[in-house]
């Protein structure tokens, strides 16, 4: 049969081999040994269709909310946007159900799962209900990216971004005040970004700002001086990654020799 999982399929196969032997006249409890099943599993088996009988019962309770499925897949809804609106309606199961769910009800309908929703009005794709549909994917990483390398986004997906999720204004002003500080080497700049972003509503601004308290005098010291201790880390780095590559394999003399300049 079509449409089967590999659980499904090994217990189609498990009961055609019952019911044959039962044919035969091969006793329950014989074919229990055999099988290595249960009697009460064996005599479940010999009754009724193989086909309906290897169906797994865990996607039971979605029957109720087909119709409303495939028409939400045909909608463009993702999986998580339709686990949430099945919630909704009084589904109690797990996600991962509602998706193997969807997934099958896919490869039966010819249905095509939307991965993600970001709709584009400048498309000019139509699906075959007459809904322009076109599927962007921004992720977290390109949003970063944005944030603090400047990476460029189309205004319609900043527009679109920053309105679904208020908590990106937060963060971008947050970012250019921090950058200010450095860029104008003010400590009255510095006051002002930790007091107010050490009551932020978003914890981990609220951690770094009181990071930034708790260690103020050498903060105070980065924005005020043009030193850095850059390259005495960076020294650091190599001296630890040579000892790390000889780790178990000389003794402190001939570390000393990699590490240490001799005065002639």
């Amino acid at each position: 049969m079509d449409n089967l999982t590999e659980s499904e399929s090994k217990r189609l196969g498990l009961i055609h081999k019952v019911q044959k032997l039962h044919q035969k006249g091969v006793s329950i409890h014989e074919i229990a040994r055999i099988t290595g099943k249960n009697r009460n599993t064996v005599k479940k088996y010999l009754e009724g269709n193989p086909n309906n009988l290897c169906r797994s019962n865990k996607h039971g309770t979605l029957e109720a909310f087909k119709d409303s499925i495939i028409k939400a897949v045909q909608d463009g809804m993702t999986q998580a946007a339709i686990i949430r609106q099945l919630e909704g309606m009084g589904y109690t199961g797990t996600g991962s159900n509602v998706r193997q769910y969807i997934s099958s009800l896919a490869r039966e309908y010819g249905l095509k799962i939307a991965k993600y929703n970001n709709t584009c009005p400048e498309s000019g794709d139509v699906t075959a209900r007459g809904r322009k549909a076109k599927f962007d994917y921004i992720t977290r990483k390109d949003i970063f990216d944005h944030l603090w390398m400047e990476v460029e986004l189309t205004p319609w997906h900043h527009d679109q971004l920053w309105q679904r999720y208020p908590v990106l204004q937060e963060i971008e002003l947050c970012i250019r005040q921090f950058r200010e500080i450095f860029d104008k080497g003010s400590m009255p700049l510095l006051y002002i970004f930790i007091d107010r972003y050490k009551q932020s509503v978003i914890k981990e601004l609220a951690t770094f700002a009181r990071g930034l308290e708790k260690d103020l005098a050498s903060v105070e010291n980065a924005v005020a001086s043009p030193l850095s201790s850059g390259f005495v880390e960076g020294i650091n780095n190599k001296v630890k990654m040579v000892k790390r590559a000889m780790y178990g394999r000389c003794g402190i003399k001939l570390l000393a020799a990699k590490l240490m300049y001799q005065v002639v």
